[in-house]
């Protein structure tokens, strides 16, 4: 391989010193390079790339593992190809150097501590660092963006100090395991029903995921506020969950922690259209340790049978999580006035999941309730029909994701919506808070009104916390950087 620096042919009398003195300029140069970067590379190089659109292409001065070589470099969507080598960009931080060498100036990219990548010009080095930036790492969030709101348990309005862009941040406890892979998945995924990601950022606690904006409650908050969805709806729901679920299958990959906050429903939007969050990724092969994976989904007490067999996580147990969703939605019973006003959303989805038990002859009385055409207890809001509890019971008895998407129960929901919609349109979001509103002064004389849920506009029921309060989840940010290193 050619080296950065290049060796031309001597003949002259001094031939042998000339190279000596080449030789010791490279070395030279050599030891001043490695010693901004380690000599052995620490993050997993085995990572194949699931989108194949090539970015960036190009043969590249390169340095890792103690080496300086020269090297075709193929950038994708979080993917870097260095020869062999496929490297997952999420795993890193980059940070824009200049080495000065003989009175020459060289342009570097680092990726951590492991690579780093030799430029002749600044432009070529901007060019490099603007394509791989957006899957990498990132710090100082507070320089380029401002926070708004808080919309919900962590997740937040953002808007880009630059155009005044709007856009979301999710924020991510940096105790949660398998990061690395999850960011991964997420950069590397085009889904409709997954967030696009703009950026991630980290301080000394959280990572700060910058997504697409997106306007939503989850589902939990709606349970909470006794808006009742529509049978159609309901099962238009679970469809494009399922419809996702098949995605990722397809890509070797699974969501693993799929629940009534990780399910968000736009606002905004004139179909109901959901965006998932959440992931809990890891591409385990059967026999791996499993123990941190259960540990952090349990908090949750979202427990596939399977895993007491060791099985690993995959489409079975996001079948089974997606299962233990919509028996939620369809036996959600109502909480205690008092307790939600003193506690917020989250904590009462940990007591909710806490006292949460899958009760199958509920289910199974229920069915038969319903094949006797009796009305089932009037508490249970959202059952609809004996194929709908069917689909239940299949989705936490390890049925086939095939099976899950040809169920009878989507069929049955969409021809029960035509007359409907054909006498009168389904009203939206924004009618049915409306009407909720109006409605509130009589709470007390009458009982819970039924309402149905398109999508439109979902005004926030609680006073959002104001920006200060915002700022204490942000912690621990550096110092603006100057501007040579920062676009």
């Amino acid at each position: 391989m050619q080296n950065f620096i290049s060796r031309p042919t001597r003949t002259n009398t001094n031939d042998f010193a000339h190279r000596r003195e080449d030789s010791l300029d490279y070395n030279e140069f050599k030891n001043l390079a490695s010693s901004l970067i380690s000599n052995q590379h620490q993050k997993e190089w085995n990572h194949e790339p699931r989108l194949t659109q090539i970015l960036l292409n190009q043969n590249l001065t390169v340095m890792f593992d103690g080496h300086i070589i020269k090297e075709q470099c193929t950038l994708y969507p979080n993917v870097l190809k260095i020869n062999i080598h496929y490297i997952q960009l999420s795993q890193y931080q980059i940070k824009r150097k200049q080495l000065i060498h003989n009175n020459k100036k060289c342009y570097l990219l680092l990726l951590g501590n492991d690579i780093m990548l030799f430029f002749s010009s600044f432009d070529i080095q901007k060019h490099w660092y603007n394509q791989i930036k957006q899957f990498c790492i990132m710090k100082n969030l507070l320089v380029k963006y401002r926070l708004q709101e808080q919309l919900f348990q962590d997740f937040y309005s953002i808007i880009k100090k630059k155009n005044r862009q709007q856009f979301s941040a999710y924020i991510i406890n940096k105790q949660q395991p398998y990061l690395d892979h999850t960011f991964g998945l997420l950069h590397e995924s085009k889904n409709h029903s997954i967030l696009k990601i703009r950026r991630i950022y980290e301080d000394t606690n959280n990572y700060v995921m910058i997504t697409e904006r997106f306007e939503g409650e989850p589902v939990f908050n709606f349970l909470l506020e006794n808006i009742q969805f529509m049978e159609v709806q309901v099962a238009t729901l679970i469809y494009q969950i399922l419809l996702l679920l098949r995605y990722l299958n397809e890509h070797q990959a699974y969501h693993g922690n799929i629940n009534a906050l990780n399910i968000l429903i736009n606002r905004e939007s004139q179909s109901l259209e959901i965006a998932v969050i959440g992931f809990i990724y890891y591409p385990f092969k059967q026999g791996d340790d499993i123990s941190e994976y259960l540990k952090w989904v349990n908090l949750n007490k979202y427990y596939w049978s399977g895993f007491e067999e060791n099985q690993i996580p995959g489409i079975h147990s996001d079948l089974y999580q997606l299962g233990v969703l919509l028996y939620i939605i369809t036996f959600y019973t109502k909480i205690n006035q008092d307790l939600k006003r003193k506690s917020d959303p989250y904590k009462l989805f940990q007591k909710y999941m806490k006292d949460l038990v899958i009760k199958y002859e509920l289910i199974d009385e229920t069915i038969e309730i319903l094949t006797q055409m009796k009305t089932p207890d009037s508490q249970f809001i959202h059952v609809f029909s004996s194929s709908q509890l069917d689909l239940i019971k299949k989705l936490l008895s390890n049925c086939s994701l095939s099976d899950a998407l040809t169920h009878q129960w989507f069929v049955n929901a969409k021809q029960k919506a035509k007359p409907h919609n054909q006498r009168q349109g389904l009203p939206t979001l924004k009618t049915i808070i409306e009407l909720k509103e109006a409605s509130d002064g009589e709470a007390s004389k009458s009982q819970t009104k039924r309402f149905s849920i398109q999508s439109d506009m979902y005004d926030s029921m609680d006073e959002c916390p104001t920006v200060s309060y915002l700022m204490r989840n942000i912690l621990d940010y550096e110092k603006a950087p100057c501007k040579t290193h920062h676009s």
